[in-house]
């Protein structure tokens, strides 16, 4: 035995708070195209910094946007791994009962015979 040993349920766990965490970022995306207003709202002085902070905040929501990808994908591949594990092990279990089983009818049968 190697000592390697893995949690599905942990797995499946870790999933489900990296989809929480897209929710987050989901809830903080939204507040910032919220925050993109109009040109008029920045007054004559502020025309000079409005395309800044226009590229700014489409660079903060392309950023939010890889973080949601990221997440989301991150997400599906642990819960994926769990599946994996889980069926990996359900399926030596039925091997290892097989193998239990035949054993068991045949110590009856050479005991009997």
């Amino acid at each position: 035995m190697s000592g390697f040993n893995v949690n599905p349920d942990a797995l499946e766990a870790y999933s489900e708070k990296l989809a929480g965490d897209k929710a987050a970022v989901t809830d903080v995306s939204g507040l910032v195209r919220e925050a993109d207003v109009g040109d008029e709202s920045w007054g004559i002085v502020g025309l000079f910094v409005k395309q800044s902070y226009s590229e700014m905040l489409g660079d903060l929501t392309s950023l939010m946007s890889d973080m949601e990808n990221g997440l989301q994908s991150a997400s599906d591949k642990f819960r994926a791994a769990a599946g994996r594990y889980r069926s990996t092990d359900e399926a030596h279990q039925r091997v290892l009962r097989d193998i239990a089983r035949e054993l068991h009818s045949t110590a009856i049968r050479d005991i009997r015979a």
